[in-house]
């Protein structure tokens, strides 16, 4: 969601360069202040003739009852309302009201859609491009999030504590994860094959077919990562291919992050442990990962029969 235009008379508002400067210097991203400018340029298309620091509560809670009543938004969305105006009023302006309470959010959890290990090497397979297959490996032993891995650096990864660092953070920590040496081995290969001195999953650019240069060349040359735009397009490809797409037309490239977890937890890694990995900063968000491993069930039973009393 974005703001309104530099042209429009909202953005010209002393209040909307004040909340904007505010939102600014709490260190949100980017994206998150273009959504809270964005909130509050709805509630101000909502209430043309008023301006909104002279809103009443009563205003102001119609307007998130007409986003859930009217408009259906959904419960992460409707959620991102209130968490803009709430900080607009309630921080910025300090005005106390009552109403962030009486507005009740349900949001739907669906449960993530894991792959089988096998599943996973299946649909890795399908990668004949190096490049793609050692991306996609990297986003599956590792748990990273898509943006994650297109913004390793060859520095990034330290081979003697077989650990990778995750500089592109959705939160902005760094956080480090294990990684295994024979996948260090094969991301080793792969960088000497291009020798990019900036990233370790270059994009050789769109004229690099015409340009006369070699796949090797543009990459070593490139001074930017692979797209997001190449990364959907070949996971795309790769889930028709592997003929997975009839059981799982749910997978994606989150879906490789979502079975590390799920995988991590099988194998018996502490669920405190697997949330450090995929930077999760509560529990609450990795504990859903316990619905969907395949050995939890049987350990609870094989775990009652030990207990005393029978």
């Amino acid at each position: 969601m974005l703001p309104c235009k530099k042209n429009d008379p909202l953005t010209s508002q002393p209040w909307y360069q004040d909340y904007r400067r505010f939102v600014q210097l709490k260190g949100l991203r980017e994206r998150s202040v273009k959504t809270y400018l964005g909130w509050v340029a709805q509630l101000a298309e909502h209430h043309p003739d008023e301006k909104l620091p002279n809103l009443s509560s009563r205003q102001v809670l119609d307007f998130l009852l007409h986003l859930q009543a009217d408009r259906k938004l959904a419960g992460s969305t409707l959620n991102q309302a209130v968490c803009a105006l709430r900080t607009f009023y309630r921080d910025h302006l300090g005005k106390r009201w009552k109403i962030w309470a009486k507005i009740k959010i349900q949001r739907e959890e669906p449960l993530p859609h894991v792959l089988s290990r096998g599943e996973v090497s299946k649909l890795l397979g399908t990668f004949h491009d190096g490049r793609y297959r050692a991306y996609f490996t990297v986003v599956y032993q590792c748990g990273l999030r898509m943006s994650e891995a297109l913004h390793i650096r060859p520095k990034d990864i330290d081979s003697e504590r077989y650990i990778l660092r995750v500089t592109h953070t959705k939160g902005g920590k760094i956080r480090e994860v294990p990684i295994s040496p024979a996948l260090i081995a094969r991301l080793r290969r792969y960088w000497m094959w291009h020798q990019n001195p900036d990233w370790l999953f270059p994009g050789p650019g769109r004229g690099w077919k015409s340009s006369g240069i070699s796949l090797r060349q543009a990459l070593h040359d490139s001074r930017h990562p692979m797209t997001k735009a190449s990364v959907w397009t070949a996971i795309k490809i790769s889930k028709y291919e592997s003929g997975l797409m009839k059981q799982h037309e749910k997978i994606c490239i989150h879906t490789l992050r979502h079975s590390y977890a799920t995988h991590m937890l099988e194998a018996g890694t502490s669920v405190r442990q697997v949330a450090a990995y995929l930077g999760h900063t509560t529990l609450k968000p990795t504990m859903v990962y316990l619905h969907l491993t395949e050995v939890s069930e049987a350990k609870a039973r094989a775990a009652l029969t030990t207990l005393p009393g029978v």
